[in-house]
C-alpha cells in the first residue's frame, strides 16, 4: 500500500473546489459517530437481521461508539500502525460496520472481503494489500497457508473477531478526530472486477466516500423518521455507503441482513417502516414476485432506487405497483460512487428508459465510441462515458502486481467507466452496455432491449445476450437462457422477437440453455464467464 502513496492525490485546484463547495470536509465519519453518540446515544443506528441465528440485533449510536473504540484499541495492541492494511472477512453483520470504522479511527486502511472469497482470492488480497492483520469469524481458517509469500519480513496475523473485541486489555481510547489531511488519506480498499474478471483494487478516502453520501441528505431531511436499507453487502461500496456511512452523517437508522431472501426482506421493510430502499434489478424483481404472492403493507416506503445493473423496462410497472410508485434508476460504480439518477417526477416508465442525469457535483464527458465512423446506432450516437467528481476514487491498482492503473492527476480527474451510453432525449443518458460486452461494430446491437424482449417469452426465466465467435472467427449473437419449464428453441426466440418488431440483425444466432446465470454480489450478470463457457475448443 505504501508504494502507492505518491499517486493518491487529485489535482490541487480540483481538491480546493471540492472543499469550497462542501463536497469534501476536514472531519471524518468517526467524528460523525462521536458526535452522534454524544447528542443522541440512545437512537438506533443499525437494525441487523441474522438469519442463521434467527434473531434481530439493534445497535444504538452510543453502543456503536463503544464497540468502535474497543476494536480500535485492539487493533493498536496488535501493532497496527497508521497506513497499515487490515483485511477482514465477516458476514453482513453490524460488527463488520464497527470494524470498518475502527480501522478509520486507528488510522488503518480497511480491506473488506466478501465471505464467498476462496483461499486463492484471499491470498491475492492479502498479498496485494500487504495486510498486517486479517480478521475472521472464528478459528476455522486461521491456518490458511500464504503460498503467495510477501517475503521473509512480512507476515499476516489472523485473529477471530471475538478475540479482537475481547482481547483489548488497555482502557478504551476516546474516538479520535481526523487531523488536517486525514480525510484525504486512503482509508478503504474495495475490489471490483466488474464483469471482466480482472481483479482491481479501488482506493477511497473518507472524503470520496462522504461525497457519495451527501446527495442523499436532502431527501432524508424531508422525511420525519428516515430509515434506509439495501441488501448489498457491507463489504461492497453500495452497502457500505447506504447501511454504514449514511446513518452516521444523517443520524438515521439503517436496516440490513445476512440474507437476500425476499420474504425476509419484505417483512423487514414492513416491520421497520423503511423509507428509502436500494436494490439491484434482480433483487427488486424477486421482491415484487414475493409481494404478489403475499402482500405486505409498505406505506412508509418513499422511494425505491434501482442500481447496480441495468433495469429491464418490463420490470418498471410491477415495481411501481407492488413496491413503491416512486421508482428511480441510478448508475454508479465502485470506483466512482453514484453518478446519475432519474427523478421521481420523470414519466412513470422513464426508469426503464434512462439512467438519468449526473447528480450534483458530478460531470459526464461523452466521447464518441467510433471516431473513425459516424458513431451511429439505431437509437442515436454511441458514446463512451467518462466521469469526474468528488466521489471518484483516488486511484486503482492491479491486485496481482500492485501496479497503479489509474490516478486522477494523470487525467485531470476524468475516469473512463468503460461503459457505452446514448442520450435519452430528456437531458440524461441511456445505458447501452459495457465496452467489453459490446456486440456488433461499428453499429452495436441494443443488448438490453433484446434481453428485455426475450424476458417476455413464456419459456424464458432469465436471459443474457453475449457475443462469441464460432470456429471460423465469425461473431455470433448468443442467447444464454435459463428456461421456464420446457426449454425454448432458437427459432422460437427469433420468431418472438420478430413479432415484437425487432430488427432482424439484432436477433440471436445461437442459443444455449443453463441452470442459472453467473452474477456478481449485486446481481449483475458476469458475461465474461458466459463467454468463457461458450468458447469453442479451438479458442481455448
Amino acid at each position: 500500500m505504501r508504494s502507492l502513496a505518491g499517486a493518491r492525490r487529485v489535482p490541487a485546484a480540483m481538491a480546493e473546489t471540492y472543499y469550497a463547495q462542501g463536497w469534501w470536509r476536514r472531519e471524518s465519519f468517526v467524528d460523525d459517530l462521536r458526535d452522534a453518540a454524544s447528542a443522541v446515544p440512545g437512537r438506533t443506528a443499525f437494525i441487523n437481521w441474522r438469519r442463521d441465528e434467527g434473531r434481530e440485533v439493534t445497535v444504538t449510536f452510543g453502543e456503536l461508539a463503544e464497540y468502535v473504540g474497543r476494536l480500535s484499541s485492539g487493533l493498536r495492541e496488535l501493532g497496527v500502525r497508521p497506513g497499515g492494511a487490515v483485511a477482514f472477512q465477516l458476514p453482513n453483520w453490524w460488527e463488520t460496520a464497527a470494524l470498518t470504522l475502527a480501522c478509520l479511527d486507528a488510522g488503518a486502511v480497511a480491506v473488506p472481503m466478501m465471505m464467498t472469497l476462496g483461499a486463492r482470492e484471499v491470498e491475492r488480497v492479502l498479498a496485494g494489500t500487504q495486510a498486517t492483520v486479517r480478521v475472521t469469524v472464528d478459528h476455522r481458517d486461521d491456518q490458511l497457508p500464504l503460498r503467495m509469500a510477501f517475503g521473509n519480513s512480512h507476515t499476516t496475523r489472523v485473529i477471530p473477531f471475538t478475540d479482537l473485541l475481547a482481547g483489548s486489555r488497555a482502557p478504551r481510547t476516546p474516538l479520535s478526530r481526523a487531523g488536517d489531511g486525514g480525510s484525504d488519506e486512503v482509508s478503504l480498499v474495495l475490489f471490483t472486477s466488474g464483469t471482466t474478471g480482472e481483479a482491481k483494487g479501488v482506493l477511497h478516502t473518507p472524503n470520496t466516500q462522504y461525497a457519495s453520501t451527501r446527495p442523499r441528505h436532502g431527501a432524508l431531511r424531508d422525511v420525519r423518521d428516515p430509515r434506509v436499507a439495501t441488501p448489498a453487502d457491507l463489504t461492497h461500496s453500495v452497502g457500505m455507503r447506504t447501511n454504514v456511512l449514511t446513518p452516521l452523517v444523517a443520524r438515521c437508522t439503517s436496516v440490513f441482513a445476512d440474507t437476500r431472501d425476499p420474504e425476509i426482506w419484505l417483512d423487514l421493510l414492513a416491520r421497520h417502516h423503511v423509507t428509502h430502499f436500494l436494490g439491484a434489478p434482480q433483487m427488486l424483481g424477486n421482491l415484487a414476485r414475493a409481494q404478489r404472492r403475499r402482500r405486505r403493507p409498505l406505506p412508509d416506503l418513499c422511494v425505491v432506487t434501482s442500481t447496480g445493473a441495468p433495469l429491464p423496462a418490463s420490470l418498471v410497472a410491477p415495481l411501481r405497483e407492488l413496491l413503491c410508485p416512486r421508482l428511480v434508476n441510478g448508475f454508479g460504480m465502485t470506483e466512482t460512487g453514484g453518478l446519475t439518477l432519474t427523478a421521481v417526477d420523470d414519466p412513470p416508465d422513464w426508469p426503464g428508459q434512462s439512467i438519468g442525469r449526473p447528480t450534483p457535483g458530478r460531470e459526464a464527458r461523452l466521447v464518441p465510441d467510433t471516431p473513425d465512423s459516424d458513431g451511429r446506432e439505431a437509437g442515436g450516437t454511441v458514446f463512451r462515458l467518462q466521469v469526474r467528481g468528488p466521489s471518484v476514487c483516488v486511484g486503482t491498482f492491479e491486485l496481482s502486481s500492485g501496479r497503479l492503473t489509474w490516478a486522477p492527476d494523470t487525467t485531470g480527474g476524468w475516469y473512463d467507466t468503460g461503459d457505452l451510453v446514448g442520450e435519452d432525449g430528456r437531458g440524461g443518458l441511456r445505458y447501452l452496455s459495457r465496452v467489453a460486452d459490446r456486440i456488433g461494430s461499428p453499429h452495436p446491437i441494443p443488448v438490453l432491449e433484446v434481453e428485455d424482449e426475450l424476458l417476455g417469452h413464456p419459456a424464458v426465466a432469465d436471459v443474457a445476450i453475449v457475443g462469441c465467435q464460432n470456429a471460423d472467427g465469425v461473431e455470433m449473437v448468443c442467447a444464454v437462457v435459463v428456461p421456464e419449464g420446457t426449454p425454448p428453441t432458437l427459432d422460437g426466440l427469433r420468431a418472438h422477437l420478430l413479432q415484437r418488431g425487432m430488427t432482424e440483425w439484432y436477433l440471436p444466432t445461437h442459443l444455449t440453455c443453463v441452470n442459472a446465470l453467473p452474477r456478481n454480489p449485486l446481481g449483475k450478470v458476469m458475461k465474461n464467464k458466459l463467454r468463457d463457457h461458450l468458447r469453442t475448443p479451438t479458442e481455448a
